[in-house]
């Protein structure tokens, strides 16, 4: 019985007891009891202190029975389900019983109250019906108490698979149904079934939970019951960030039992509190993981390089002081700009600047100062970090006075600091040779990637796919101008959402980049991000792609971190702008050649070559599809009367009103002279029908001079023709023109 509830029963009546007996009228006597689901007395409670009232006949020990009479109030109420409240047949006895259901209805326990008759002067009734926010004050109180308790044991783990197998343990053995699980979330708060514990047992094929998370996909996990109460969830997260989701799950061989609102309540609770515990060991477990990789690739590095990288030098120079002069506080301050991760901070040249670490660097020696902070009287150190080449920075230690490092201890923060700036020189020398030849690489492999496709599509994929591996930017995007128009069209970009996008010219900080057609860097400063409407971002970076002297686009590159760009980034984007344009102008003219190359001159319409070219393809992969041959009725006659110059704008017309009625992957052509052509994959001869007798009676109706056309219709399946050529179906289409010319003209015949 109890255990279909949440806790157990007598920990959580000990709980509602305590708000219950608070409402119970002063030194009155009375008996509070708590009974099984078949009546058994599971706890008793006097309502008095020092109460010595005790109702004659009955026994109130512990295992005993109330529901020896079935008409008991224990009865009662476990039968119906309802409170009941009744006056004793033997002494004057006021019983009262509330039973605790389950969301089935069954009565799973009773809680019982019994006091003189003589002693209840009030509405017994309605003090019954009250209890029901008491019990619900009491099931919050044993949840926050039962959740303390857990986040309390959280505590004594350091790594998360430890603490989620208590976790979930925990939680397990409180609510006692089905099995309790953790399940890894992505940043997108969606699960990663790879990574959970649980506490189902280990067995053949996949688990429970693992079937629970299949039927999830990539949804996105919020706090939910589902599966007829079956199945609880919540998601735990830790400064808007998803760590893991909490299962309550109930499995196929448990079908008669259901989660009801206590055990969401207390899975929420336990979820929210544990958060921070559990964010606290995988930053922990990140940490350790992060250490012994450095500590791996340092070890790696100082046997085969030897201190050749600039992080490591920075790191080695504080963490050796910090070590020496745990009690000082330690400043690096460098005249070069670095990406290391180690804290430091610029050196100030002021004129009115006569810091400490200034002197040091100016002078290149150590300077000793005292000073007060604060009413502290402080010793300030600052050695310069001198290289072969020069000084590169200074390292300062400011301590308590009575703290400060001595004589001999000063000299050696000279050694170390002189030591330091050698090393970070050689790392610094070679950190940029690396950069060169990096940068070198990548533009070699650019130069020869673009130099290999003259396909407009495949240079732009590349060009941005090679943007976001070079800068690691949130966003990338290349910009063509739209001839004649001062907006800029979106033509590809790392955002799927961006591209065809439209951007005016004007607008800020495009328009900086296009106003000079010089390279763009932007810092934002403070915490708003540049309000663009491509992207948001803290750090922007734009080249313009200039063609010919003229702005034909812009390659940019953005981020939401602050200063995340580099000079060098900025030089890098420039050279690859300058190969992007020549890229992208040789692709536009081989595509300007490749159309002219199919495209008719006067009409616009495909050539005759391009025509037989696509009829040969579908004959090959489509099943059926129809052709049509027009000619333009006493054409010579409108050349003779008008002008071949009027001739040339009818041939035109007709070519526009065929245009406007066929599908775009409908083929148009000019056959020759006044003769037209239109191909239609997968189009059978009844609808190629109606689209010719369309375009005739359009022809007649809105072409100036008015003139009419002929059309000749053939078409071929595949079932009927399979050895079918295009000599045939052009031939029979001909014929069928023949007949039409011949019966009148203004007509269309069918082969």
């Amino acid at each position: 019985m109890s255990s279909k509830m949440l806790g157990k029963l007598e920990t959580v009546f000990s709980y509602m007891a305590h708000f219950i007996l608070q409402s119970w009228p002063e030194k009155r006597p009375g008996i509070l009891f708590l009974t099984d689901s078949v009546g058994r007395l599971l706890n008793v409670i006097r309502m008095q202190v020092g109460q010595t009232w005790n109702p004659n006949g009955l026994d109130l020990q512990k295992g005993s029975s109330l529901c020896g009479d079935a008409r008991s109030p224990v009865s009662r109420a476990l039968r119906r389900g309802e409170i009941t409240v009744c006056v004793a047949d033997s002494g004057p006895l006021v019983w009262g019983a509330f039973p605790l259901c389950e969301r089935d209805g069954r009565a799973r326990a009773v809680i019982g109250m019994l006091a003189p008759q003589t002693e209840v002067d009030f509405d017994f009734c309605s003090f019954m019906r009250g209890l029901e926010p008491l019990i619900r004050m009491g099931y919050d109180a044993y949840i926050q108490h039962a959740t303390s308790e857990i986040v309390m044991n959280l505590a004594r783990h350091d790594n998360t698979k430890d603490l989620l197998t208590s976790l979930v343990g925990q939680i397990a053995d409180i609510v006692e149904k089905g099995y309790c699980s953790a399940v890894r979330l992505t940043e997108a708060g969606t699960l990663n079934s790879r990574e959970l514990v649980t506490t189902e047992p280990a067995g053949e094929g996949d688990c429970h939970i693992k079937q629970v998370a299949a039927r999830l996909g990539e949804r996105m996990i919020t706090p939910s019951v589902w599966d007829e109460h079956r199945t609880v969830v919540f998601p735990i997260s830790c400064e808007n960030r998803p760590l893991y989701a909490l299962f309550l799950h109930l499995p196929p061989d448990e079908p008669d039992c259901v989660y009801d609102e206590r055990d969401v309540a207390f899975l929420q609770e336990v979820g929210e509190k544990a958060s921070y515990a559990l964010w606290r060991t995988m930053v922990a477990d990140a940490l350790r993981r992060e250490a012994t990789q450095k500590d791996l690739l340092y070890q790696l590095m100082t046997r085969i390089q030897a201190s050749i990288d600039v992080e490591d030098v920075l790191s080695e120079i504080v963490t050796s002081i910090r070590k020496l002069y745990p009690t000082a506080f330690v400043e690096l301050f460098l005249t070069v700009e670095t990406n290391a991760t180690t804290p430091v901070k610029p050196l100030s040249f002021q004129d009115d600047d006569a810091s400490t670490s200034t002197r040091a660097y100016l002078e290149g020696r150590l300077v000793v100062d005292c000073e007060e902070r604060d009413g502290i009287p402080m010793a300030v150190i600052a050695a310069p970090l001198l290289g072969k080449q020069g000084i590169y920075g200074v390292l300062q230690l400011t301590a308590e006075r009575q703290a400060a490092p001595g004589p001999q201890e000063t000299e050696y923060v000279s050694i170390l600091a002189e030591t330091a700036g050698k090393a970070f020189e050689n790392a610094q020398l070679y950190q940029q040779s690396r950069n060169l030849i990096r940068e070198l690489r990548l533009i070699n492999e650019m130069a020869r990637q673009l130099n290999r496709s003259l396909n407009l599509k495949e240079i732009l994929d590349f060009v941005t796919k090679m943007l976001l591996e070079t800068f690691s930017a949130e966003f990338v995007a290349i910009l063509r101008k739209r001839p004649d128009e001062d907006r800029f069209e979106v033509i590809s970009s790392s955002l799927p959402a961006c591209h065809g996008r439209l951007v005016s010219a004007s607008e800020k900080p495009l328009a900086d980049a296009v106003a000079g057609k010089q390279v763009l860097m932007l810092a934002q400063p403070g915490a708003k991000p540049l309000p663009f409407s491509l992207k948001p971002c803290a750090s922007l970076m734009g080249v313009p792609l200039v063609v010919e002297g003229e702005l034909g686009g812009v390659l940019l590159a953005a981020d939401s971190r602050h200063h995340f760009f580099g000079f060098d980034d900025y030089k890098l984007l420039e050279i690859f702008g300058q190969h992007v344009s020549l890229a992208m102008t040789n692709a536009m003219l081989h595509n300007e050649v490749e159309r002219m190359v199919i495209t008719d001159n006067l009409t616009g319409l495909y050539t005759r070559r391009h025509l037989n070219d696509c009829v040969r393809s579908s004959l090959e992969k489509d099943c059926y599809g129809s052709l049509l041959l027009i000619d333009i009725d006493y054409f010579k006659t409108v050349n003779d009367t008008y002008g071949h110059q009027v001739g040339d704008e009818v041939l035109l017309q007709v070519s526009e009103l065929i245009r406007r009625n066929i599908r775009e992957s409908d083929i148009p052509a000019r056959w020759g002279g006044e003769e037209l052509a239109i191909y239609l994959p997968r189009v059978d001869k009844a609808t190629a029908h109606g689209i010719a007798e369309r375009i005739r009676s359009l022809v007649e109706a809105e072409t100036t001079p008015r003139v009419t056309i002929s059309c000749g219709l053939a078409a071929w399946s595949r079932d009927l023709q399979p050895q079918f050529s295009v000599e045939e179906l052009f031939h029979q289409a001909d014929v069928a023109l023949y007949e039409a010319k011949n019966k009148g003209r203004n007509q269309v015949i069918l082969a």
